[in-house]
């Protein structure tokens, strides 16, 4: 199978999930990147908006603003992804694919104490990740390596070996429903 044979079953699987079971798993895989000293020690969270299904980080932005951390959120422009400072009150819009992005201005300068969480559509048990196809995580993190990296996903997108290329990158570490894989 190559990449888009992966996408197209983990995909499927994904979305035959019932909404509510999303809800409840997505809770305790939020709580399980609470306890990660990654997490702990980190003063800027980047999250995600989730669609089609992903895990959905409402928790974990919850707890990032109570123990006064920085949330920012990934926008597009000109096919390049940053991430921008996100507030409680900050106004959502549309943005590339559909997807929510804050109308913030204020964006992320990167450093050791920066934890991105980040989607995915497939993953493997040795943490390759294969995403939507656009490549924008990849071309942020091989500008910022200094980032640390949590990928969240359902045990059902997890293959024993996927495809992927030279210039794609693996999280440091994968935590799913019923796992943490460092």
């Amino acid at each position: 199978m190559d990449k888009k044979d992966f996408r197209e079953t983990a995909l499927y699987l994904r979305e035959s999930l019932n909404k509510k079971d999303v809800e409840y798993t997505s809770r305790g895989i939020c709580e399980a990147v609470t306890e990660l000293e990654v997490y702990k020690n980190a003063t800027d969270i980047c999250l995600y908006m989730h669609i089609n299904n992903e895990v959905i980080l409402d928790s974990l932005m919850n707890d990032a603003f109570k123990n006064h951390k920085n949330v920012w959120l990934p926008k597009v422009i000109d096919k390049e992804m940053n991430f921008y400072r996100y507030h409680k009150t900050t106004k959502l819009t549309e943005g590339a694919y559909g997807i929510s992005e804050p109308e913030s201005k204020e964006i992320l300068s990167p450093d050791e104490h920066t934890l991105i969480i980040m989607p995915g559509v497939v993953f493997s048990e040795d943490k390759k990740r294969i995403g939507y196809g656009g490549g924008y995580y990849d071309r942020y993190l091989n500008a910022h390596p200094c980032c640390h990296t949590v990928a969240v996903c359902f045990e059902l997108q997890i293959f024993p070996d996927i495809p992927t290329d030279e210039h794609d990158i693996c999280p440091d570490i994968i935590i799913t429903d019923e796992r943490v894989i460092y």
